[in-house]
């Protein structure tokens, strides 16, 4: 070793990995090297130089956390929506649902409370979905729901007597077919008016009942043609699956299959047109000439029976299917007891077929209107066997049974069930 010269020592960091740790190295403590001042740049270098790779470490895992935030905000921000509203027909601190239909059925999703004649909805939709808005309170049964399309972006509603819609394009669409047919209902409100006012002051004749007759069909019609191009024209969305299934009696059943053969993939898929479309099927079992198909209700005291109990004793029967909740089905209950009054037990049978799954409600109704004829019912309402069995897609509906068992007609109307059972059967 040359005089005077300190012996140059290489210097070693076993360092911890520091570097994943999010820590500065560290020397291990077991090692004392002896630091040549010669060799102190070279050190500064190394510590700068890991730094260096922390630093570029660290930038890369937040580039990577702001990457995945980035695309998380793009997938959720483009399925947002926001439902920005106003009303005057709600006073300030009402309470508004926003009900989404799943398969057939509306679910609560979401509730807002008006504040200053305004509510707001936020909220994630993947694909549209059809929706309603509801108050909370004793309005609900008075104030028909708003409907709209559930879609990401921002949906302008007005609330009111006149309802409103915009700001998406299936909302847009369905505004343009709300004002038609809000129009069609204003006329059809007027002619109401007008017979009850005649009605109620005795001032009705034959002539004037004609006439209010002949101009309230001809609105009707007009409205079920508005909504049977609207679902014609519109079965790449899901705005027409709803209306479908809420006017499908618009359709006759040939009609029906070909709209859902010649329909969009969407429309299809959807499974409410799938159980609508497995119905169809069964149309031919409740054909005429065909026989009944049996069912297991419950009687008023709760006792299973089956409908094979009541079908079979020489004579007619018709069957009546209905709910106490059913404005059309309440209407229907003078024209029954017509039926009931002429014919006698003995040349018809009439059997009632409640829908109701509330059984009180029911009952309460059959025993305030003087219903005699037997009474059955299935508590599991629209999810009932019967629904499938005698493709029912709304109710009143009506099958008529010969003394068989076979069918004579399913679903007639009053005046095609008048002129087949005043062809068979003879009045008291």
């Amino acid at each position: 070793m040359p005089h005077g010269r300190l012996p140059v020592h290489v210097i070693t960091f076993p360092f911890k990995s520091s570097a994943l740790q999010g820590q500065l190295p560290t020397v291990n403590p077991a090692w004392r090297p002896i630091v040549n001042p010669t060799r102190r740049l070279n050190l500064v270098e190394n510590l700068l130089f890991i730094h260096k790779r922390k630093f570029k470490t660290t930038m890369k895992l937040v580039r990577l956390i702001g990457y995945i935030t980035l695309a998380t905000c793009l997938v959720n921000c483009s399925d947002q929506y926001r439902i920005d509203g106003q009303t005057h027909l709600f006073p300030d601190g009402t309470t508004l649902f926003l009900q989404r239909l799943n398969d057939q059925r509306f679910e609560i999703i979401d509730s807002a409370t008006v504040k200053n004649g305004y509510f707001t909805f936020n909220g994630y939709q993947h694909e549209p979905a059809i929706a309603i808005l509801v108050p909370r309170d004793e309005r609900a049964s008075q104030v028909p729901p708003l409907l709209l399309a559930l879609e990401p972006g921002t949906i302008e509603v007005v609330f009111d007597s006149t309802t409103h819609l915009s700001g998406t394009p299936l909302n847009n669409r369905l505004q343009a077919y709300e004002e038609q047919r809000q129009t069609f209902d204003k006329h059809i409100q007027a002619i109401t008016r007008l017979y009850l006012s005649d009605y109620l002051t005795g001032r009705l004749t034959n002539s004037t009942f004609t006439a209010l007759k002949q101009a309230f069909e001809k609105e009707q019609e007009g409205l079920g043609q508005l909504t049977r191009e609207y679902i014609a024209a519109n079965t790449d969305n899901v705005t027409s699956v709803y209306l479908f299934l809420q006017n499908s009696f618009l359709f006759s059943p040939d009609e029906q299959r070909r709209l859902i053969d010649n329909a969009a993939k969407e429309f299809k898929k959807n499974p409410a047109i799938q159980k609508f479309s497995r119905m169809l099927s069964r149309m031919k079992n409740v054909a005429p000439n065909m026989p009944y198909t049996d069912l297991t209700l419950q009687t008023p005291e709760g006792r299973e029976v089956t409908l094979s109990q009541y079908i079979g004793h020489s004579q007619y029967v018709l069957l009546d299917f209905w709910a106490s909740w059913c404005p059309p089905c309440q209407r229907q209950t003078p024209f029954l007891k017509q039926l009931y009054n002429r014919y006698g037990k003995n040349q018809l049978s009439i059997i009632g077929i409640s829908l109701d799954t509330d059984t009180q409600a029911w009952l309460d109704y059959v025993h305030e209107n003087q219903m005699e004829w037997p009474q059955l019912g299935d508590p599991k309402g629209w999810d009932s066997d019967a629904i499938l069995s005698y493709v029912i897609q709304g109710i009143p509906h009506f099958v008529l049974l010969g003394p068989d068992g076979t069918i004579v007609a399913n679903n007639p109307s009053e005046e095609e069930l008048n002129s087949l059972l005043s062809s068979r059967l003879k009045s008291k």
